[in-house]
């Protein structure tokens, strides 16, 4: 599996030739200005799709981060609940390298659903800010990571951007890929 390498190729081209050169989307609402850059799935492969606030040459203002394999799905015979755990136990140990580190927060078997988020939060007084990952096992399989912040005078969480480098983009796009599909 080349996501990693397949991720920061189309940042790369991203940041050489413009938006128009890469499978991409351009955001420009109220509510969110940037890119959703899609990275294409290639033979039996996960593709990826990365929403960003802006990017220059090496590094995006990343939004969210989205792998999913369309030809993998939840095991005819697999127990939903106990294939989610397991690959949120990988995703847990693949992600170490994450300002905080990751705990299963809520396993649904009903949804087909696991929520990790990070344990403890950074706190900086009374603001938090977390990672989240989603991960999914309908329609096929898929992962989501965001960074969210949060303050007790906002009603609503609020998803922020994160800097990282392509690098790091594609390392955490290859490790979400491994973490839905080695179960």
């Amino acid at each position: 599996m080349n996501l990693d390498k397949r991720v920061v190729e189309q940042l790369e081209k991203l940041a050489t030739k413009g938006s128009k050169q890469v499978e991409a989307v351009i955001l420009n609402s109220a509510q969110q200005r940037g890119y959703i850059v899609g990275v294409p799935a290639e033979a039996q492969e996960p593709s990826a799709a990365i929403t960003l606030e802006a990017y220059d040459r090496y590094s995006v203002a990343l939004r969210q981060l989205e792998v999913s394999h369309e030809q993998a799905t939840l095991p005819q015979d697999s127990d939903s609940a106990a294939y989610l755990r397991r690959c949120a136990e990988r995703a847990v140990q693949r992600l170490t390298y994450l300002e905080e580190p990751l705990i299963l927060l809520e396993l649904d078997p009903t949804e087909k659903l696991a929520q990790l988020r990070s344990n403890p939060p950074r706190q900086d007084g009374e603001k938090l800010t977390y990672w989240e990952v989603f991960i999914r096992a309908t329609p096929h399989l898929h992962a989501r990571l965001a960074r969210y912040c949060w303050q007790p005078d906002k009603h609503e969480r609020e998803q922020i951007t994160y800097p990282a480098t392509f690098a790091a983009l594609g390392r955490i796009a290859q490790d979400l890929a491994l973490s839905i599909i080695e179960a």
